[in-house]
C-alpha cells in the first residue's frame, strides 16, 4: 500500500503532527503515516471470544510510505489485586507477528512501525467505536538490546489532549536512531581517587563552555560510562541519591539527565540543576533552547527550556538501548548535597526495569508521556513493577477475599464479617444490571449485628472512566425508605452511625466478585445524619485505599461519643462567653478582642465554630508564612485549632478547604482528661507521628476533630477534603475523604 503525503494539513482537529479523521477512524500524520481502527474481533474468533474478566481484542492497521501492517491490540478491563482497576490497551506484537505468518519483524521496519502505532495510540481521542480512552498503553514483544523478543514489556502514560490541540505540528519526523547503533558499556581504565574526583568537580564548575569537552574527555577513563561512536553517557555527579548523568555526541554536551538507581530499577528525568549545563558543542557556547525559560535565582546552578525532538528522541535512545548494556560497577562520586562527605563510593547495578520520566515527546509536540520498560512480568517492588505483572498477565485470579485481613468474606453467602466485633453486611438481592464493568447494577446489602439488622440500598455505576472502573454509590436515603417500606423501626442517631460507620469500611473492602462486578474504586454516600439532624443534601466520598501505611487494627466497633452528635454553629460575636466552658470561654474572649478582624474573615473564610454545647470549639488560630517550591513566592497559610475540656489540637494546612493530617499536632492534654498518659503531646510534623500510635491522636480524638472540619460545609458552597483517616483497618495517611452539601 502506497500512502502519499498529503503535505499542507487538511482543515479538521489537529493533535500535534496528527490530523483527526473520526469519520474513518482514522490519525493522519504530517508525512501521510497513518493508523486506523479496524475494529474488533470477530466474538467467534477464539482470542476474540468475550470473557467475564472483559477482555477484547482490536485491530488497527498502521500505514507507512511502502507498507501496511494489521496489528492486534487488546483492550483489557481486569481486576487489579494492588491498585485501581484501570483500563488498558495492549498491543500484543507476539500475536500480530503469529497472526501475520512470520517471525519476526526486521528492526529498520519495526522500528517505523512502533513509533508510529504507539504514539498515536497514546494520542487516541474518545470515539464511539473505541470508547473511552486508555489510562495505559501496553506493549508487548519487540526488538531489545539487538534481537527480537517476545518477552520485552513496555508501558506509556496518555498524552493530554488539550496541550496537543494548540501544537499544530507541520513538519515531518525526523527520527535519529538507525537500526546498526549499539552501545557498549567501557569500565574505567584507573579508578580515581578521592582528592582527584574533588578536583574534577572543582573543574567542571569553573569551566567555561568551551573548557568543558576537554574536562570531559579527561574524565572519561576514570569513570565506567557508556558509549556509542559519538555518544557518550557517564555519571558525574550525585544529589541525595539521585545520581547526575552527563550526555554528550556531535551536537551537544548536557548534564540535566538525573537517574534514581534502585534496586527495583532505573528512574530517568530531565532535571534543572547542573554542574555545567547544556553546551553546543560545534560553538562551544551555552545552548539556545526552542522554548527558553526564566529560572528562579538561587544558590544552586539552574536551567531551564525544553530540549528539540532530535535530542528527546537521543535521549529515549538511552532508555531503549544505552543503560541496558550498563554492567556492576563499583566508583567514588562526588555528592553535591553533602558537606560533610563530598565523596562517597557508590555501586550501581545493571537495571531491571526503566522508567522514563515525561522524556517521551507525544505528537512530535513539548507535551510528553512516562514510558516504562522491563524483562520480565514477576511482581516487583514499587508501582511498576506491581503494575507490569499486572498489565501482562493473561490470568489474573480474582482476589476471594476481602483486602483487609479484619475482614472475613465468604464468597458461598456474599457476605463480610468483621472478626473482632461480629458485624455483618451481606449481598441479599440483585435489583438490577449485572456484574459486568460496562452495566450498572443495583443492589439491597443486609447489615446486622446482636443488635438486629437493617437494609442499605448500593449501586456500582458502570465505568465513566479510565482510572477506575465504577464508582459505588451507598444511599442513606434510599436506605432509609427501604427499612420504612419493610416494617422496620426508625433508629436512633447513634445506631445510625455505627451502622454507617462500618457499612462504609466494609463496601470499601468489598472484593471483586461475578454477581456485583468490580471492587469500589471510590465510594459516594448519599444522606445522612448531620449536625444533629437528617439531611438528604449530605454527601460523602471516601477513596479506595488498598494498602495501609500503617498496621494498627481497630479494637472492638467504634464508640460514637454523643458529643459527635451535636451540631456546630459559627463563632457569633455577640455570643455569651459565660455559657461556654471555662477553656472554650479563654479562647472567646481572646477573639472577641480582635472582633474587627474576625468578623472581616468570617464574612469571606470562616472564623470559627463553636459546639452547640460550648465545651468546644475550632477556629482559626493565626497564619503562617509559606513559600512555593522550590524558590517560589511566599503567601499566606491558615492555621486551625481545635479546643475542648481534654486537648488542644493544631492543624497546619497549606489552604483552607483541605486539611491533610499530617500536619496535625497534639499541643496539649489536660491532666484531668481520660487521655491523659494514653497519648503524648507533639508537635507537627514528626515523623515519628505516624510510627508510634502513643504519640499519635487516638480514634477518638480525630473523631472530635473531623466532626469540627466537617461542619464547615454548612457555611461554603464548595467541597471540603480531609486526608489522613481511621478506618476500619486503623489510621492510614494515604487516605482521603471528599464532604459537601449537594445545593440545587
Amino acid at each position: 500500500m502506497s500512502v502519499k503525503s498529503f503535505g499542507q494539513r487538511q482543515a479538521g482537529p489537529v493533535l500535534g503532527w496528527w490530523s483527526v479523521r473520526e469519520g474513518e477512524e482514522r490519525l493522519v500524520r504530517s508525512d501521510g503515516a497513518s493508523v486506523r481502527f479496524l475494529g474488533f474481533v470477530n466474538p467467534d474468533d477464539e482470542r476474540g471470544r468475550e470473557s467475564s474478566t472483559d477482555r477484547r481484542w482490536m485491530r488497527f492497521e498502521a500505514a507507512v510510505a511502502n507498507r501496511s501492517i494489521e496489528l492486534f491490540v487488546q483492550q483489557r478491563d481486569v481486576f487489579n489485586p494492588s491498585g485501581s482497576r484501570l483500563l488498558i490497551w495492549r498491543l500484543d506484537y507476539a500475536f500480530s507477528v503469529q497472526q501475520l505468518g512470520i517471525g519476526a519483524f526486521d528492526y529498520g521496519e519495526w522500528i517505523e512501525i512502533d513509533r508510529l502505532i504507539c504514539d498515536a495510540l497514546v494520542c487516541w481521542p474518545q470515539w464511539e467505536a473505541t470508547g473511552l480512552r486508555p489510562a495505559l498503553i501496553a506493549v508487548n514483544g519487540g526488538w531489545h538490546k539487538g534481537q527480537w523478543r517476545k518477552e520485552c514489556y513496555r508501558t506509556f502514560s496518555t498524552a493530554y489532549l488539550d496541550a496537543l490541540g494548540h501544537n499544530a505540528v507541520l513538519r515531518s519526523p525526523a527520527f535519529s536512531e538507525g537500526p546498526t547503533r549499539r552501545w557498549y558499556f567501557l569500565p574505567p581504565v584507573r579508578q580515581a581517587t578521592v582528592d582527584e574526583e574533588i578536583a574534577t568537580r572543582e573543574r567542571l564548575a569553573a569551566a567555561k563552555p568551551e573548557e568543558v569537552e576537554n574536562l570531559v574527555f579527561r574524565l572519561l577513563p576514570h569513570r565506567p560510562h557508556l558509549e556509542s561512536g559519538d555518544r557518550v553517557f557517564v555519571p558525574l555527579s550525585q544529589i541525595s541519591g539521585r545520581m547526575i548523568w552527563l550526555y554528550m555526541d556531535d551536537d551537544i554536551i548536557t548534564d540535566r539527565i538525573s537517574v534514581y538507581a534502585k534496586e527495583a530499577g532505573w528512574t530517568f528525568q530531565i532535571g534543572n540543576e547542573v554542574l555545567v549545563g547544556t553546551i553546543d558543542r560545534r560553538s562551544g557556547a551555552a545552548f539556545k533552547f526552542d522554548f527558553p525559560l526564566e529560572g528562579v535565582k538561587s544558590s544552586v546552578k539552574r536551567e531551564f527550556g525544553n530540549f528539540p525532538l532530535v535530542f528527546r528522541d537521543r535521549f529515549r535512545d538511552l532508555c531503549d538501548n544505552a543503560v541496558w548494556q550498563w554492567k556492576e560497577a563499583r566508583f567514588y562520586l562526588c555528592d553535591r548535597s553533602s558537606m560533610k562527605n563530598a565523596v562517597k563510593e557508590i555501586c550501581i547495578q545493571p537495571p531491571k526495569r526503566i522508567r522514563a520520566d515525561h522524556m517521551v515527546s507525544a505528537a512530535g509536540t513539548a507535551v510528553s508521556v512516562r514510558l516504562v520498560t522491563a524483562e520480565e512480568t514477576r511482581e516487583g517492588k514499587g508501582y511498576d513493577g506491581e503494575m507490569i505483572s499486572y498489565i501482562f498477565n493473561d490470568d489474573p485470579t480474582l482476589l476471594n477475599r476481602s483486602i483487609w485481613e479484619q475482614f472475613e468474606y465468604q464468597a458461598d453467602a456474599s457476605s463480610l464479617t468483621d472478626r473482632t466485633t461480629g458485624q455483618k453486611i451481606e449481598l441479599r438481592e440483585i435489583v438490577s444490571g449485572s456484574g459486568k464493568t460496562t452495566d450498572e447494577c443495583r443492589g439491597v446489602f443486609r447489615y446486622c449485628d446482636s443488635d438486629g439488622e437493617y437494609l442499605l440500598v448500593v449501586t456500582r455505576e458502570s465505568r465513566k472512566t479510565s482510572s477506575g472502573a465504577g464508582q459505588w454509590v451507598l444511599d442513606h436515603e434510599a436506605s432509609r425508605s427501604k427499612n420504612r417500606q419493610s416494617g422496620r423501626q426508625s433508629i436512633p442517631d447513634v445506631r445510625w452511625h455505627e451502622i454507617a460507620i462500618f457499612s462504609r469500611d466494609a463496601l470499601l473492602a468489598w472484593p471483586e466478585t461475578e454477581i456485583f462486578g468490580p471492587s469500589p474504586s471510590t465510594l459516594l454516600k448519599i444522606g445522612g445524619c448531620f449536625q444533629g439532624r437528617w439531611e438528604p443534601q449530605l454527601r460523602r466520598r471516601q477513596y479506595a485505599h488498598l494498602r495501609t501505611v500503617q498496621s494498627d487494627p481497630s479494637v472492638g466497633r467504634d464508640r460514637v461519643e454523643a458529643s459527635a452528635l451535636q451540631p456546630w454553629n459559627a463563632i457569633d460575636p455577640d455570643v455569651n462567653v459565660e455559657s461556654t466552658g471555662s477553656r472554650v470561654e479563654a479562647i472567646l474572649r481572646k477573639l472577641s478582642a480582635r472582633r474587627t478582624e474576625t468578623a472581616k474573615i468570617n464574612q469571606t473564610r470562616r472564623a470559627g465554630w463553636v459546639r452547640a454545647d460550648g465545651r468546644a470549639i475550632f477556629y482559626l488560630q493565626d497564619w503562617q508564612t509559606l513559600r512555593a517550591p522550590p524558590d517560589g513566592d511566599a503567601y499566606q497559610a491558615p492555621i486551625f485549632e481545635y479546643l475542648d475540656d481534654d486537648i488542644t489540637l493544631r492543624l497546619y494546612p497549606n489552604r483552607f478547604d483541605e486539611y491533610e493530617m499530617e500536619s496535625l499536632a497534639l499541643m496539649e492534654v489536660n491532666p484531668a482528661s481520660v487521655f491523659y498518659g494514653e497519648v503524648e503531646p507533639l508537635p507537627a510534623f514528626s515523623p515519628i507521628w505516624h510510627s508510634q500510635p502513643r504519640r499519635r491522636p487516638t480514634r477518638e480524638i480525630w473523631c472530635r476533630l473531623v466532626t469540627a472540619m466537617e461542619a464547615q460545609i454548612e457555611r461554603i458552597s464548595g467541597q471540603l477534603r480531609i486526608k489522613g483517616l481511621y478506618t476500619a483497618h486503623g489510621y492510614d495517611s494515604a487516605a482521603a475523604r471528599t464532604v459537601w452539601l449537594e445545593r440545587s
